[in-house]
């Protein structure tokens, strides 16, 4: 589409370009470059704490594996055999030396060059202290030591034989363990995973550049171009080829923006000739300043009913689209909701004949095969619960899909009479994914308090709109107490909502919502309507939501809709309308804003 723009507009254009690829891209890398890091320094100091307590595992595993190994070889004096299994627990990584000492110190066999018979204390005197509180002991004992100067682990296991003798006579396992290697080893571990994660990091940032050069900034390119391009030719062309995402919603902004501004350099015109004529019919000074403060209010009003605007048309486009779901849901769910009831007959009725032809069939002996092989009783009992399964969730569905179709409320953009308690009732529905249980946040309760209420003539999808981005602002504030909450005070004041309804006398009804959130000051309560006034932060609310609830009440409906909260107590709103409206006007809201969001601003 193409819009003729004039030349104060041009100042709205694209005036720089800021490398946003590079900041998602550094935003994103600095992440996960973050989170690698920690994880990193985390494995780094459990490899290390953990380091002494494998090494003190690892040899005594082997102690008790080579007394298991070695105690029949002992009875039968096997000399050679013995001094090949102690080489051969030798070879195991990180083992220095392996030995068995007789009770007098001697050394039976040895995986070094120590002789046969020498004694072991006297090839290593360290060792003494730890042989003496193994024998005294009678149990394992593992200890660090200096051997030849480099970090070794001893672990020594007192042992009995028949070969000894002499009850009490024990003699001794001795296990050396290299802790320098056991340190390379885990040290040599975390380089592996270290370059494994910068090589996956550097892959997921390649990845995220590509999606960000194909959805984002190819686009937003495109969209600069146009807009450019609009500063010379003074018209703006909507660029083609640009995906269904935000900047495809952007560009239409704009799309409509230029065409509010067309229509402000219209008024613009308007007032230049009313201030020329202002200028020849020599108008008093005060008649002048008091014109221009109109104009300047104008201007204000223009700005915001632009904002009202742009905001409606999102509206429309959301109840369009979840009308246009809801229709195409309806359709295949109400087919198969009501071919259910006669497949339940139609199966019911093959059951009963399966059974005649059971009872005045005599047996088969291949049908009786084919009976077990498919289980046939499990199958009779089990397919009429498959079908009323079937039918309950074909149910839910319905019921999810009216919800939908009541809240959009396309079809009734015109004053209507409703049931105010259908449209809260869908609005709930819709929300109900953020009042459930999740494993970030406990439930909400929803307390209903309805009264008996006539039909209303009302705006139905405007109000839901109201009812929306209410519920939605409290659900946010007890989200918000909650994460500030132990689980004991969850549980002693589980969050609720409270909606009630109530009559006002003959021609009036309000509608109480109720939240035991954590209220708000004055401050904020005094500023709750105004347009733009947000308490949330940045990107997660545009100010404008309690503005246009505030207008729709009042304005559309001539009822009212304040605010009573303190801090700690709570919050609770208060919309009152008629049950007839007495006329209709407009307030730049048009009809088509009876849409839905489920976000509140």
């Amino acid at each position: 589409m193409k819009h003729k723009r004039s030349r104060g507009m041009t100042r709205y254009g694209l005036e720089r370009k800021t490398s946003l690829g590079q900041q998602l891209l550094a935003g994103f890398g600095l992440s996960i470059a973050t989170v690698g890091i920690s994880t990193l320094w985390i494995n780094h100091r459990l490899i290390q704490v953990d380091l002494g307590r494998q090494a003190e595992e690892r040899a005594q595993t082997i102690t008790q594996s080579l007394e298991f190994s070695i105690e029949g070889l002992l009875e039968i004096e096997e000399q050679s055999i013995l001094r090949r299994v102690v080489q051969n627990y030798a070879t195991l990584p990180a083992v220095i030396e392996i030995a068995i000492v007789s009770p007098d110190g001697r050394t039976i066999a040895q995986s070094g060059q120590i002789p046969h018979g020498r004694i072991y204390a006297e090839v290593h005197p360290e060792l003494i202290p730890v042989m003496d509180q193994a024998l005294e002991r009678g149990a394992d004992v593992s200890q660090e030591i200096k051997l030849n100067g480099e970090a070794a682990l001893v672990q020594i296991l007192p042992f009995q034989s028949t070969l000894f003798g002499t009850v009490g006579q024990r003699g001794l396992a001795v296990v050396i363990l290299d802790l320098q290697q056991l340190r390379q080893d885990a040290e040599q571990t975390f380089l592996t995973s270290t370059i494994t994660l910068v090589i996956g990091i550097v892959l997921l940032l390649l990845l995220m550049a590509r999606l960000l050069q194909q959805q984002v900034l190819h686009p937003l390119n495109s969209l600069n171009q146009a807009v450019n391009q609009s500063k010379r030719t003074g018209l703006f062309t909507l660029p083609p080829d640009l995906p269904p995402n935000e900047v495809r919603f952007l560009a239409t902004t704009f799309d409509t923006v230029f065409k509010q501004l067309e229509a402000y350099d219209q008024l613009q015109a308007e007032i230049t000739q009313r201030r020329q004529v202002e200028a020849i019919l020599r108008e008093s000074e005060a008649r002048e300043r008091q014109k221009s403060n109109q104009l300047e209010a104008t201007v204000q009003e223009l700005r915001k009913a632009q904002t009202q605007l742009v905001q409606s048309e999102k509206m429309s486009s959301l109840g369009q689209l979840v009308a246009g779901v809801a229709h195409e849901i309806n359709n295949p769910v109400n087919f198969i909701h009501g071919n259910l009831h006669h497949a339940n007959h139609y199966i019911e009725d093959l059951l009963d004949l399966l059974r005649l032809y059971q009872q005045c069939t005599p047996p088969i002996p291949t049908i009786q095969d084919k009976e077990e092989e498919i289980d046939l009783d499990f199958l009779q009992s089990d397919l009429p619960k498959l079908l009323a399964s079937m039918k309950v969730g074909a149910d839910r569905i319905r019921e999810i899909v009216q919800s939908l179709r009541s809240f959009s409320r396309l079809d009734e953009a015109e004053v209507k009479d409703v049931d105010i308690h259908e449209g809260l009732d869908s609005t709930l529905m819709i929300l109900h994914n953020r009042l459930k249980a999740k494993s970030d946040h406990p439930p909400i309760q929803i307390i209903k308090d309805y009264a008996q209420l006539p039909k209303i003539e009302c705006y139905a999808g405007q109000l839901n709109q109201v009812f929306m981005n209410i519920l939605s602002n409290a659900i946010d504030a007890l989200d918000e107490q909650n994460m500030q909450r132990s689980k004991q005070d969850i549980a002693a004041q589980p969050s609720q909502i409270t909606i009630q309804t109530r009559p006002i006398q003959d021609d009036r009804i309000a509608i109480h919502i109720i939240d035991n959130g954590p209220g708000m000051p004055a401050p904020v309560q005094q500023r709750l309507f105004d347009p733009f006034f947000t308490t949330k932060p940045v990107g997660k609310g545009t100010g404008m939501g309690m503005s246009i609830s505030y207008q729709i009440v009042t304005d559309r409906h001539q009822g009212s809709l304040h605010c009573i909260s303190a801090i700690g107590q709570g919050t609770e709103f208060v919309i009152e309308i008629p049950v007839q409206q007495t006329n209709s006007r407009a307030i730049g809201i048009g009809t088509e804003g009876a849409g839905v969001s489920t976000k509140s601003e």
